[in-house]
């Protein structure tokens, strides 16, 4: 299946659109080492599971965390977003850093730091029998380590995706890859659930972080053993806009963090969001005015490219937002427990997997990746509807369907907005490619929790649903839009950006 060393590499652009994207900042030199794809990219996809499986399984810990540290409910909270918005902040950064230090460099290091921040929250002290003095301290450690855990998280994030191109140069292997690497997220979420639930009931919540160690160890191994190093863009780092970039995501996301405990009218979460908006204009005015600027306005030139970044976040409003929702209408509605809830999720997140793993590949083959992003969307828009329909009363039978069909679907549209996006950047700006793709998708994560998590707390479960249903209907009907404009894109890719680094299939 991997036969990827004796394809030969997609030909070289022509000279036309190649003056935006490779110079004056054009890579230099070759690759260092000797790369070996199976096994590098092996390493990559165990980097990328660990990262995922990490937040998945934390999220049915935060009670027991709760209550072995002692901590305010706040501060439980705080163990989640401290790592949200460090990772959140920092991924476009990261990305650009990568195509400019190398991306075997930035993912050995960020697993390093990653695997390091792992071991720090399992140390983290705190009992609920401690003075409040104690479990406060305890509880700060721990959202301390977590804040270096995002660090490390959006060092290794963008890598794990760009360095596909440079393992994988030919497009049939590049696909396939891009393919494995959207099902290794998927598994590592659906599995996350049950791992964490087993290993906090069986051995505590501490064991949760433990075992990010021998699975980041293992992944430095491989990355090591079988990813050279990529070459790295001579241009000088943009830090203005690194610096507008990390202050606008972190605005962001402290603010849509606060309006879900504090109220989107409150004045820290309007100064939050106000500065955020204040920091990205500016971001915007120096990328047009900087020589070497992080993200170039013209990257967003190609049609192709912004659609499927943008599909990237709705796809992850979507998707996270039914997540979080239909785990409030099992709980909350139907009176399940959180294992309940979990177990009846099964066909969404199962279905995520099945997406990638046995669906993909044949029928991307037969109809193309640029069609398959449109139709995903318009599968999720029928799973959100039914789900709407069915409404707190009917049978578990309709709602499965609706779940199935997001899951399903969900990971396809991913599947190919991934390829897209990665056939239609060259190798030098693969990383920056990444780190904008990831990017999109974690904030529309984090719009869609706190704009639903808004409508459902402002009222009573059962009134606020419809509101909820009605906001996801508009996100994947504007996400089938996106998506019928990357396939006209896609279809004139050539003219518009001759030699601009791939195809757009």
């Amino acid at each position: 299946m991997w036969d990827a060393m004796s394809e030969q590499p997609l030909r070289a652009a022509s000279d036309g659109a190649a003056v935006f994207d490779r110079a004056p900042g054009a890579a230099t030199g070759r690759p260092r080492g000797r790369a070996r794809p199976l096994l590098g990219f092996t390493g990559i996809c165990l980097g990328y599971f660990v990262i995922i499986l990490d937040g998945s399984v934390l999220n049915v810990a935060v009670p027991t965390i709760r209550a072995g540290l002692g901590s305010s409910m706040a501060g439980a909270q705080w163990v989640l977003n401290a790592y949200t918005l460090t990772l959140a902040a920092l991924l476009l950064t990261a990305g650009a850093l990568g195509d400019r230090m190398g991306l075997r460099r930035m993912l050995l290091g960020g697993l390093a730091v990653f695997a390091l921040a792992s071991a720090a929250c399992a140390a983290a002290q705190g009992t609920a029998a401690l003075v409040a003095a104690r479990a406060a301290q305890g509880t700060a450690a721990l959202v301390a380590a977590r804040a270096v855990q995002g660090i490390g998280a959006a060092a290794l994030l963008p890598a794990t995706l760009a360095l596909i191109p440079h393992l994988f140069p030919a497009a049939a292997a590049r696909s396939r890859a891009t393919v494995v690497w959207v099902a290794t997220g998927a598994i590592s979420m659906a599995v996350g659930p049950l791992v964490g639930g087993v290993l906090v009931d069986t051995v505590g919540w501490r064991s949760i972080f433990l075992i990010n160690l021998p699975l980041g160890v293992a992944g430095i191994l491989l990355v090591r053993a079988g990813v050279a190093e990529t070459p790295r863009r001579r241009t000088p780092v943009d830090r203005a806009g690194q610096i507008a970039a990390a202050l606008t995501l972190a605005s962001l996301t402290a603010g849509l963090v606060q309006a879900g405990s504090a109220g989107w009218s409150a004045p820290v979460t309007l100064g939050l969001l106000a500065g955020s908006a204040v920091a990205g204009a500016w971001f915007v005015w120096w990328a047009r005015r900087a020589p070497h600027p992080m993200l170039p306005p013209s990257f967003f030139a190609v049609r192709i490219r912004t659609s499927a970044v943008a599909s990237a976040g709705l796809m992850g409003f979507v998707f996270y937002g039914a997540l979080f929702v239909m785990s409030l209408y099992f709980q909350q509605l139907r009176g399940w427990s959180a294992a309940g809830a979990g177990v009846a999720l099964l066909p969404m997140t199962v279905g995520s997997t099945v997406g990638p793993l046995l669906l993909y590949r044949p029928l991307s083959e037969r109809f193309g990746h640029r069609l398959l992003l449109p139709a995903g969307f318009v599968c999720c828009a029928a799973g959100v509807v039914t789900l709407a329909l069915a409404g707190p009363d009917a049978p578990y039978s309709a709602t499965a369907v609706g779940l199935l069909l997001i899951g399903v679907a969900s990971t396809m549209a991913f599947s190919a907005l991934t390829s897209l996006l990665m056939a239609n950047v060259p190798q030098e700006l693969s990383g920056l490619a990444s780190g904008v793709q990831n990017t999109s998708r974690q904030s529309g994560a984090l719009i869609a929790v706190a704009v639903l998590g808004a409508l459902l707390n402002g009222s009573s479960p059962r009134q606020g649903l419809p509101a909820a249903f009605a906001v996801l209907v508009g996100a994947v009907l504007l996400g089938v839009a996106v998506g019928v404009c990357a396939l006209r894109a896609a279809g004139t890719a050539g003219r518009e950006h001759a030699g601009q680094g791939g195809s757009s299939e």
